[in-house]
């Protein structure tokens, strides 16, 4: 054991065993020193042969065949107090006073070896007779025995919490929810998050999966939450889940009158304090519901229809159902009864009402003073701009006859303008160019990448008319270095699902933004497998807008070096699908199909190197995949990628039973079904893509021996459905949305 230490330990070692120690070093090697000796020096060198065990050291001082004093000091750093308290726990006051530390300047050869290896105070103790030294080597005998079974801990270090909110945002936008719950647990772990901020991130993470139900008939928490000033986010994911849940079937169905009455009854009577305000909120069920709310009123205000009208996209499929609720529907001009409906709407706390229909009435002392109060409490750029440009018309005497409360709190909506709208004196800012410029112009980054909560607020649409304005906000996100471009990079999932997710601008004129996301992910050091999803989802993306030739070989260029970076059979399915959806979507031109037929043969290539891991479900699809690039499938056996067929084969029968795939990627499906027949003859597979509760696709999930299901590809409505129909039975879920993707899930369901 003592062999085994180190040249550093042993090298002060043997100057502490020397004299005037008379306990001999070498007699300590070779074991010829006195038992009681040995005893007392080799618990400490085990610590010492063991770095992470390490603690502290008590080492004997000897002369005349007996231990007269002991010497001990920490090895780790900072550890000093530590032992301090450790020997005046099991040694003082019976045995000593105090165990002093020895000044740096006393001439002890003994004492300076032991502070020169580890850095540390030393401490040299002993007792006041022979009885009383005997007694305290009993006592340090014990203490290394306890110190030897001390579990070794490590201090695992915390990352930021921005970090881990990117993160778990990242893992939102693929679907990816154990990933997302680890990193919630990673939050909850860092002790900075309260109560109030635990729910909202249990809220964003089932809307972020999809799961709306849960929200919505979570009765108690929506109750809880309505009470609360929760972040835009968190309103828009509970307003959208309440949508979702109770009202979009029937959107889809037409009926006007039924969708006013279903509204009033599962939102606006149960939780009214949700729609206090809107605070600027697009997202399309947020903008919905509140123009809902609005059409509900006995007088609905016309300009408040027609402002909630224009913020949805006329490609909505309901855009037509809700015109018709809004045009022609609000009441003629009355001062009088637009006043009182003002006032009612203030006194219940429908500030985003109270606030339109006082902008629309001449101005007096009370209603400046409701609207200032509104403003404030809405808490918007928008509300700020629109109340001070009302004011700023208004006549110099009404605002002399202001009370002086009121006119300090307009001015300091006057001064918020300098800083991005915020009257609390911190960076705000209320646009996605002006977040940019702001990363640019090297703000506050801890203030930058709180804003995002806000986002939900800030408008896209003008980014999807106005290609030079997506090119201009890419290049500013583009240009940045540093602190600031991990910001950015950090910011992906904020900016996709703004641009993105919801349809609000995700026209050709923001392939700019979306080449951007693509890059900044690309840029990433370490890609994790939610990166690969992320990456794939983009490229998808830039493929379905379309891209030139150039576009389309810069793309694969940075999709080979991530393939190169990544390469291994844990991704191999991701790199298989990357492959099919080069094989499925158009290439531009002839040096395009170069591109792509380099990137599968880099991949196959790749696959050398771990060819005795493949198994039937990672050869088929490379095998359908050699047809779609027009190479001879026969090259994969001969590179020794295809083995035995009849070996490969699964044990398992599956004659008369039925498989169900359900994917909105309906040419994977179709090839995941003839793999599979080919893999279980006599095995029925059928593949659905309906993105709705039907009753085909309920009558599959009941009858199905084993259900894939595509999360990645897939509509919610039609996963509740499915949940539903196989009454507790759990469907089989593919990690991705290819070929390979599914073929893995269901061989791994069987083993």
């Amino acid at each position: 054991m003592i062999s085994d230490l180190d040249p550093v330990n042993a090298t002060w070692l043997r100057t502490f065993f020397s004299l005037p120690n008379e306990l001999d070093w070498d007699s300590l090697v070779d074991r010829t020193a006195p038992q009681a000796m040995l005893d007392q020096v080799l618990p400490w060198l085990r610590s010492l042969r063991d770095e992470r065990a390490q603690t502290a050291v008590i080492l004997p001082l000897v002369q005349n065949g007996t231990t007269i004093a002991w010497y001990a000091t920490a090895c780790k750093p900072g550890g000093s107090p530590e032992l301090e308290a450790d020997l005046t726990a099991w040694l003082g006051p019976s045995y000593l006073a105090y165990p002093p530390a020895m000044a740096d300047d006393v001439n002890d050869p003994t004492a300076a070896a032991m502070r020169r290896r580890f850095g540390n105070a030393v401490y040299r103790f002993s007792g006041t007779d022979q009885a009383a030294n005997a007694r305290i080597a009993k006592r340090i005998a014990a203490y290394a025995a306890l110190t030897g079974r001390r579990p070794i801990t490590t201090k695992s270090s915390l990352r930021p919490v921005g970090a881990i909110r990117a993160d778990f945002e990242r893992a939102l936008l693929v679907k990816d929810g154990p990933r997302a719950e680890a990193l919630v647990a990673e939050m909850r772990d860092t002790g900075r998050l309260n109560e109030e901020n635990l729910r909202y991130l249990d809220v964003r993470l089932k809307a972020g999966l999809g799961f709306w139900p849960q929200i919505a008939r979570d009765h108690w928490l929506v109750r809880t939450l309505a009470d609360l000033p929760v972040p835009p986010q968190t309103l828009s994911d509970i307003i959208e889940a309440l949508y979702r849940t109770y009202l979009e079937d029937i959107e889809q169905a037409g009926d006007a009158a039924s969708l006013l009455q279903a509204f009033e009854q599962r939102i606006a009577k149960v939780y009214p304090r949700l729609l206090a305000s809107r605070r600027s909120i697009k997202t399309p069920q947020v903008v919905k519901a509140f123009l809902l709310f609005e059409r509900c009123q006995p007088r609905p205000s016309a300009g408040v229809l027609a402002e909630l009208l224009e913020l949805l996209s006329q490609d909505d499929p309901a855009f037509p159902l809700f015109s018709g609720l809004a045009t022609g529907a609000g009441t003629p001009v009355n001062a009088e009864a637009d006043a009182a409906a003002a006032e009612e709407a203030f006194d219940d706390g429908n500030f985003d009402r109270a606030f339109a229909l006082f902008l629309s009435l001449p101005l007096d002392r009370r209603s400046v003073q409701r609207l200032v109060s509104c403003a404030l409490l809405i808490g918007t750029e928008e509300a700020r701009t629109r109340l001070l440009g009302k004011i700023d018309s208004a006549a110099p005497t009404l605002l002399q006859g202001l009370a002086e409360p009121v006119r300090e709190k307009l001015q300091a909506l006057r001064a918020a303008k300098g800083n991005g709208g915020s009257t609390s004196g911190h960076t705000r800012v209320t646009g996605w160019v002006a977040w940019a410029e702001a990363l640019r112009d090297g703000q506050d980054l801890h203030a930058l990448t709180s804003v995002l909560e806000e986002a939900a607020t800030w408008d896209v649409t003008a980014f999807g008319r106005d290609e030079a304005l997506s090119r201009h906000f890419a290049t500013l996100l583009g240009n940045l270095s540093g602190e600031a471009a991990l910001a950015a990079r950090r910011a992906v999932p904020a900016i996709y699902s703004a641009f993105f997710a919801q349809g609000q601008g995700g026209s050709g004129h923001n392939k700019a933004v979306l080449s951007l996301l693509f890059d900044l992910v690309v840029l990433d050091e370490a890609l994790s497998g939610t990166d690969l999803e992320l990456l794939s989802m983009l490229f998808g993306h830039l493929l379905a807008i379309g891209i030139s030739s150039k576009e389309y070989q810069s793309l694969l260029r940075d999709l080979e070096d991530v393939q190169e970076r990544v390469g291994s059979y844990a991704h191999l399915a991701w790199g298989l699908d990357v492959c099919e959806m080069l094989a499925i979507a158009p290439a531009p031109s002839v040096d395009a199909r170069e591109s792509r037929l380099r990137f599968f043969l880099g991949l196959v290539s790749q696959a050398k190197s771990f060819a005795h891991r493949l198994k039937l479900q990672d050869t088929l699809p490379l095998e359908f995949l050699c047809r779609d690039f027009g190479v001879d499938s026969d090259s994969l056996e001969t590179m020794g990628l295809v083995g035995d067929r009849e070996a490969e084969k699964p044990a398992q029968d599956l004659a008369g039973k039925m498989i169900v795939i359900y994917t909105l990627a309906e040419a994977a499906g179709t090839r995941a079904k003839q793999a599979l027949e080919r893999m279980f003859p006599g095995a029925s597979v059928q593949v659905n893509s309906d993105t709705v509760a039907t009753a085909r696709l309920t009558s599959l999930a009941k009858a199905a021996d084993i259900f894939v299901f595509a999360w990645r590809s897939s509509s919610h409505q039609a996963f509740y459905c499915i949940k539903e129909a196989m009454a507790g039975r759990a469907p089989v879920m593919a990690a991705g949305k290819g070929t390979a993707s599914i073929l893995r899930a269901v061989l791994n369901n069987l083993t």
